[in-house]
């Protein structure tokens, strides 16, 4: 006899044997058992969640003569007769090669045949969202008013992609993943059954792996007990885990250790460890990102909620959590960020062991690095324009104007981002110098935004200081932000020892002008206007003659 895989071995034939949608279950069974059947169904949800095997037990439960508890009872002749591969009476189509309209109306003329052996003829169409969209308009009427014997049972992974006509007509149930814990209570009794030595860890490595899916669990089961055979050990975990790729928890916390203590060399040796030990880049930086997804969950949600959250055991989740104690939430976002980012560059990397690489450096480095990495950019291109001679640098006294103390001998000061243009003040120029030397002090990246930046003129305690229109517009924008503004503002204050305030714009733009210029400029304008228009009313426009001189 040919030999038959796990998952079709073990597919539920009866609502009992399902695991992990008992709302799902109890809801068709008490429609079973009450007689209230709908004629048109939508399963949806992940694959391998049993869509299609419920939809099947379902159309049997409905037309079996004898019904127990909901259950069809598979030994009355019309049970036996479904239970048949040649059965008219339950038409499984599969819509991702029947999709096209002739399909659909081909099953509207068929639709009206009754049952060949029970009270139903039951169509199931699996991956409904398939279907072209003329194929779910010549599904529409059939679908909504379909003969008395006839039922829809429609199944999809994806029902957003289906018209909400469609939706609308249908009693939708969502198939949820299923629970690790009731996978791996599945498995083991199908492993006992077929009398294979196993570890309760293999049974959790396997159930982990599925992700929530029983089809897929039993894909994976089925393949590690045909290696399993030929071990005399049986299925354990370490041969699980050299069939699915995986790494083993203690390098996952080793690794996760030295990314913590930003120990570079550390990860680099724990990647090339890795590797020479035969497994694939990707798989293991899978690993990671989920381990240290876990580290994060911990943090959340605490030792005690994250064994639901995450389905752990007890012992897992201590051992989560003291890593977790180790760094920061902040951290441990920023580290999950890289690594899964790292995920998508391998994918279309030609070495991706690089970006593994490159991910696991930065992810070492200190939060503070990071955050001065941006102002080191711009304090090295400004050392390159001082050795240039693009600025020029010399060390003076500078006295500001109430003369209350100078500057130390020995500061530099940048002679050209604070050069003046023709006709500003000395004095607005030294207490703009003056304020720039205590910025310089206090706030660095904030000095490093001014830099660049000359005077311009000073107006009734307004300084207005100018940009280069290539390479200022960010400048600008930062510098004119509120915080940064109010900041400038206090230390021009100081230097002054007056109120006074702050502005920065592009050179040559509108903005550079100091706006009661502008607002003077304007209301001579517009009375210049009121004026003529008085002339005009005295003597009519029409003898008025205007001479541009």
């Amino acid at each position: 006899m040919a030999y038959q895989a796990l998952y079709r071995r073990y597919r539920p034939a009866k609502f009992e044997d399902f695991v992990g949608q008992e709302a799902i279950i109890k809801t068709l069974k008490s429609q079973v058992m009450s007689g209230r059947i709908a004629h048109a169904y939508l399963f949806c949800g992940t694959r391998g969640t049993g869509k299609t095997s419920a939809a099947k037990v379902f159309a049997r439960a409905i037309n079996c003569e004898t019904p127990a508890d909901g259950e069809p009872c598979g030994n009355c002749p019309t049970c036996r007769s479904l239970m048949e591969d040649s059965t008219l009476d339950i038409l499984e189509i599969d819509a991702a090669s029947n999709n096209g309209v002739d399909e659909i109306r081909d099953l509207r003329e068929k639709v009206k045949y009754p049952p060949a052996v029970g009270r139903f003829r039951v169509y199931i169409i699996d991956e409904v969202h398939m279907l072209s969209q003329g194929a779910f308009n010549a599904l529409l009427k059939t679908l909504e008013e379909p003969p008395a014997h006839a039922k829809f049972i429609l199944a999809t992974t994806e029902p957003q992609k289906l018209p909400a006509t469609i939706l609308s007509r249908c009693q939708r149930f969502d198939f949820g993943r299923i629970p690790l814990v009731k996978i791996s209570a599945r498995l083991e009794q199908a492993v006992q059954l077929e009398n294979i030595p196993y570890e309760p860890q293999a049974i959790e490595r396997i159930a982990r792996a599925a992700e929530g899916g029983m089809r897929d669990a039993w894909s994976i089961a089925d393949m590690c007990m045909g290696y399993a055979q030929e071990n005399e050990q049986g299925m354990t975990d370490t041969l699980v885990r050299e069939i699915l790729g995986a790494t083993d928890r203690s390098t996952l916390f080793d690794f996760a250790d030295a990314v913590i203590a930003g120990d570079s060399a550390g990860v680099l040796s724990k990647i090339d460890a890795v590797m020479r030990g035969g497994k694939e880049i990707q798989v293991f930086m899978k690993d990671v990102s989920s381990h240290f997804r876990a580290l994060l969950t911990t943090g959340v949600c605490g030792r005690e909620a994250c064994t639901q959250v995450l389905d752990v055991t007890q012992e897992d989740a201590d051992a989560y959590y003291e890593q977790a104690a180790k760094t920061t939430q902040m951290r441990l976002m920023r580290i999950l960020n890289l690594f899964l980012q790292a995920e998508s560059d391998m994918k279309w990397s030609s070495q991706p062991r690089f970006a593994a690489e490159n991910a696991a450096l930065r992810a070492c480095l200190p939060e503070e690095s990071l955050q001065l990495e941006a102002l080191r950019e711009r304090l090295d291109e400004l050392e390159r324009k001082i050795q240039a001679g693009e600025i020029s640098v010399s060390a003076k006294r500078i006295k500001n104007s109430t003369g209350a103390g100078t500057q130390a001998a020995g500061d530099a000061v940048a002679e050209k981002p604070v050069n003046t243009e023709p006709g500003v003040e000395a004095g607005a120029e030294a207490i703009y110098k003056a304020a720039l030397q205590d910025i310089r002090k206090t706030m660095p990246m904030l000095y490093a935004l001014m830099v660049p930046g000359r005077l311009a003129h000073e107006t009734d305690g307004l300084f207005t200081v100018v940009f280069n229109s290539k390479t200022g517009g960010l400048n600008v924008n930062m510098l004119n932000q509120q915080e940064r503004n109010e900041q400038v503002s206090t230390a021009l204050s100081v230097a002054a020892g007056r109120p006074c305030r702050f502005r920065a714009a592009i050179e040559g733009t509108v903005e550079e002008k100091d706006q009661r210029i502008l607002d003077a400029q304007e209301e001579a304008k517009r009375q210049a206007q009121e004026n003529l228009q008085k002339v005009f009313d005295a003597f009519g426009r029409e003898n008025v003659r205007i001479i541009d001189t």
